[in-house]
């Protein structure tokens, strides 16, 4: 699987935590995202919340590489949950355009 820059992708940890973030570097050993949330199941489905909490949410994150476990992409509609909780934009699907 190839990394593209600024994309968002899921990353399993070798913990078990589950993060989303979007890539915007790509080292030999590690990667550096930027605002990383954490995927958590909850009754109403899953949540993102801050992946830390005492770090400064608006400054790019490193992930090592020894750390992960599984890189995928990221289901739809949690990118667009990840858009729309770290940008304030909600992203519009399968919108018709009405005539007549």
């Amino acid at each position: 699987m190839n990394i593209e820059i600024d994309k968002t992708y899921t990353f399993k940890l070798s913990n078990a935590d589950e993060v989303v973030a979007k890539v915007v570097e790509e080292h030999p050993d590690h990667y550096v995202v930027s605002q990383p949330l954490s995927a958590v199941p909850t009754e109403k489905g899953i949540q993102l919340i801050y992946t830390v909490f005492t770090g400064n949410p608006q400054e790019n994150a490193r992930i090592n590489k020894t750390a992960i476990a599984m890189v995928c992409f990221t289901r739809e509609e949690v990118s667009d949950h990840y858009l729309e909780a770290t940008t304030g934009i909600k992203p519009v699907r399968n919108s018709k355009i009405l005539m007549g």
